[in-house]
């Protein structure tokens, strides 16, 4: 069960990132993005990122001893993602954007809903929050045209990157921490598994919702 499980959700999770890259925001970041859409867009990313640490440790809130590697696993992963933000404040300080600036900003709708939501998993089996973590700790394959075009059109270096470049080194071990979680949590429940997969799809969704707003608010020139 535990190799089929991870086919469908594998499967699932290239079907809905090709719904993102099939999206008119996404062609249009492949064509060609410009420091408004970038400076915008990683402001969603900071808004998003601030409270990572704080929904992953809810989920622990109402696991016991009984379910042992999955509360340890929330606890220290809600460890890990703290300050995640402070690297995007940091990439976008490079390119001349105040932290104090992205600070005061307020959400788009589209980011307020996909916090929202990651908050309200609390109310659901502490396994569901791992369907978001399973493509947000993989999901550097899928960006590559996002960093393409960022060193074509922006000139940005790796340095100007931490998020995106250095992160990803980090995100490669999480994905196998996840990976192991969900064999050990997972494998046998199908219940379990479609909770995964729902919110792995769910928050691919509000994301790409996301990408789309800041495209309209930053139409092609």
């Amino acid at each position: 069960m535990s190799s089929e499980f991870f086919e469908r959700l594998h499967s699932s999770e290239k079907a809905a990132w090709r719904g993102v890259h099939a999206s008119a925001s996404w062609q249009r970041l492949k064509k060609g993005i410009d420091k408004d859409f970038y400076v915008t867009l990683m402001t969603q990313v900071y808004h998003y990122t601030k409270f990572n640490a704080q929904n992953q440790a809810l989920m622990a809130v109402r696991l016991g001893s009984d379910r042992l590697p999955l509360l340890k696993y929330c606890l220290h992963h809600a460890y890990t993602e703290a300050g995640h933000d402070l690297m995007v404040l940091k990439d976008l300080e490079t390119i001349g954007v105040s932290a104090a600036s992205v600070k005061a900003s307020k959400p788009l709708p589209e980011t307020a809903a996909f916090v929202g939501y990651l908050f309200r998993l609390q109310e659901r089996d502490a396994t569901a929050r791992l369907g978001y973590s399973y493509w947000a700790e993989g999901c550097y394959p899928y960006l590559e045209d996002f960093l393409v075009s960022l060193r074509r059109d922006l000139k940005l270096q790796p340095s100007q990157l931490s998020f995106l470049v250095a992160h990803s080194v980090i995100d490669k071990a999480h994905l196998e921490e996840v990976k192991e979680i969900l064999k050990i949590t997972c494998s046998e429940d199908r219940e379990l598994q479609d909770g995964v997969v729902e919110v792995m799809e769910t928050t691919l969704h509000l994301m790409k919702n996301i990408y789309d707003a800041v495209h309209a608010q930053h139409p092609p020139k």
